[in-house]
C-alpha cells in the first residue's frame, strides 16, 4: 500500500452499499462541472449531478461509476455520498 495521504471513500444507494475503499482522490459531478477531493479537502455538503464519479484507490486503480444525481459530503478524510444509480447500471 502507499504511503499517501488517503482517504475513506463510502458510497451508497438506496439498496446497498456499492463502494467502501481507502482512495487517493474522487472526482464527481457536482451543480458547477466536476469537483475533485484529494486529502486534506475542507468540509463540503453539496449536489451530486448526472454523470461519472471517478476515484483512484491506494493501489492505484482507477474506478467509474455511473450516478443519476445524491448528495455528497466531505468532512476529514472521510467521503460519503448518498446515490442515485444510473438504470443500466448492472452492478450487484
Amino acid at each position: 500500500m502507499s504511503n499517501e495521504a488517503r482517504m475513506h471513500l463510502r458510497v451508497v444507494s438506496p439498496e446497498r452499499v456499492l463502494v467502501e475503499a481507502e482512495v487517493l482522490e474522487v472526482q464527481f459531478p457536482g451543480p458547477d462541472g466536476y469537483l475533485g477531493i484529494w486529502p486534506g479537502h475542507r468540509p463540503l455538503n453539496t449536489f451530486l449531478t448526472r454523470g461519472e464519479l471517478i476515484y483512484r484507490t491506494v493501489l492505484g486503480r482507477v474506478e467509474t461509476l455511473g450516478v443519476r444525481g445524491g448528495v455528497v459530503q466531505v468532512a476529514g478524510d472521510k467521503i460519503i455520498m448518498f446515490v442515485e444509480m444510473e438504470e443500466d447500471d448492472d452492478r450487484t
